[in-house]
């Protein structure tokens, strides 16, 4: 009796030891120290000027209602939060330029930046530098593979393949597909989305087709175009970005193809819509965000976006907004890198101004979809419009392979 005795007993003591010595990695800013006058300062990564620009002060807004909202309230930690804004010129060097400027500026936590070539120039800054980071819109699923430091307000571009597949084999019961994809060298989201969108398909039961690969040459790209439509898929998919895609989808339908058209968020945009034409007919893409989704959280977020800057928010403002709430939760009393993840891995089913919310590690994220559709224009003078047809989890998706 006494040795079993003993025997617990070193096992006890072998268990605290080693809870005592499990490893923890101090932030180099941690929140829960600092005087309360002192501020949270958090930085902000975002295309102010280039290309991107338009997006970036989008995204900017509704970082800003957020940031306002926090210190109406009890900011992080009980502490005041400051941004601290850089403009990365949408150049992924530049992103990483500004992110170490920032992180000798004593940030405690990051927001952006906005695209996906911006977030992975700065991923191995973020991870040896340990800044807590929230992503708000870069799709990638490189971006937070194998990370520790980020986390998502987005889905990646292999859910939102996932779900285009879904949709088209679960709701509208189609058996073919075909994808048109653009292989120019920046055009790696229409690359991945297609990929996984293809892949999905084909491992419910579908059949990819064809699918046609394309460079800017108008002349080819019309000839691939009338090739695509010749196999007579049922649907096709246009992952691309949003003018780029409005153009492909009223040349289809110059073309006399009345199918199924599919897209990835990007569509989700006004230049779509003034591109595809008044009557871009049977079309749905994925979205971020929707005016129309019944959430209390997302009907004041509107609200009071609409109040302060006298616009109605899109899914950039919206993103922007939940990506720094998210990020607030994840620095809360968080004094080490473990404190960061066990916060941000503690959110589960939490609604924003987008979205339902569920954190799962390694930067991973459930949260709510969207399947978006398109009304004719009213009149010969205006445009179509986007409506709600739909929303999800990607558990949901899952959940309907498992039955």
């Amino acid at each position: 009796m006494m040795r079993h005795l003993i025997v617990l007993f070193t096992v006890a003591v072998a268990a605290a030891f080693a809870a005592g010595c499990r490893q923890v990695t101090p932030l180099p800013n941690p929140t829960v120290q600092g005087s309360l006058n002192q501020p949270v300062r958090i930085g902000v990564l975002l295309p102010l000027t280039g290309d991107d620009a338009e997006f970036g002060e989008r995204t900017l807004r509704g970082i800003r209602l957020a940031c306002d909202e926090l210190n109406n309230g009890r900011g992080i930690s009980d502490r005041r939060v400051e941004l601290l804004i850089r403009d990365t010129k949408s150049s992924p060097l530049e992103a990483r330029h500004q992110t170490e400027e920032l992180s000798e500026q004593g940030i405690a936590g990051l927001v952006g930046p906005y695209s996906t070539n911006e977030a992975l120039a700065i991923k191995p800054v973020v991870e040896a530098l340990l800044i807590p980071t929230v992503i708000p819109l870069a799709t990638n699923d490189e971006v937070t593979n194998g990370t520790r430091m980020i986390y998502r307000a987005c889905f990646t571009d292999s859910q939102q393949g996932e779900a285009i597949a879904a949709y088209a084999w679960y709701w509208r019961k189609l058996l073919r597909m075909a994808i048109l994809v653009n292989v120019d060298k920046q055009a790696t989201y229409s690359r991945s989305v297609a990929q996984a969108a293809g892949k999905a398909f084909a491992e419910l039961g579908g059949e990819v087709v064809h699918s046609v690969e394309f460079k800017g040459d108008k002349e080819e790209f019309v000839k691939k175009l009338q090739e695509l439509v010749s196999y007579g898929p049922q649907a096709i998919l246009v992952p691309g970005e949003p003018g780029n895609s409005g153009r492909v989808v009223k040349y289809i339908r110059e073309l006399g193809y009345r199918g199924l058209l599919l897209g990835p968020e990007s569509w989700d945009d006004p230049a779509f819509l003034r591109e595809c034409g008044p009557r871009p007919g049977d079309c749905a893409f994925i979205g971020f965000y929707s005016d129309e989704f019944d959430l209390p959280e997302q009907h004041a977020f509107r609200k009071e976006f609409r109040r302060t800057n006298f616009i109605f928010p899109g899914s950039c403002e919206a993103q922007g907004y939940d990506a720094l709430k998210l990020l607030a939760i994840g620095l809360s009393r968080a004094a080490s890198v473990e404190d960061f993840n066990r916060n941000m891995l503690s959110i589960r089913n939490l609604p924003g101004a987008a979205a339902l919310y569920t954190m799962k590690p390694g930067g991973g994220i459930d949260r709510t979809m969207f399947i978006k559709t398109i009304r004719p224009a009213a009149t010969p003078t205006s445009e179509a419009e986007f409506r709600l047809g739909g929303s999800f989890n990607m558990s949901k998706i899952y959940q309907l392979k498992e039955d």
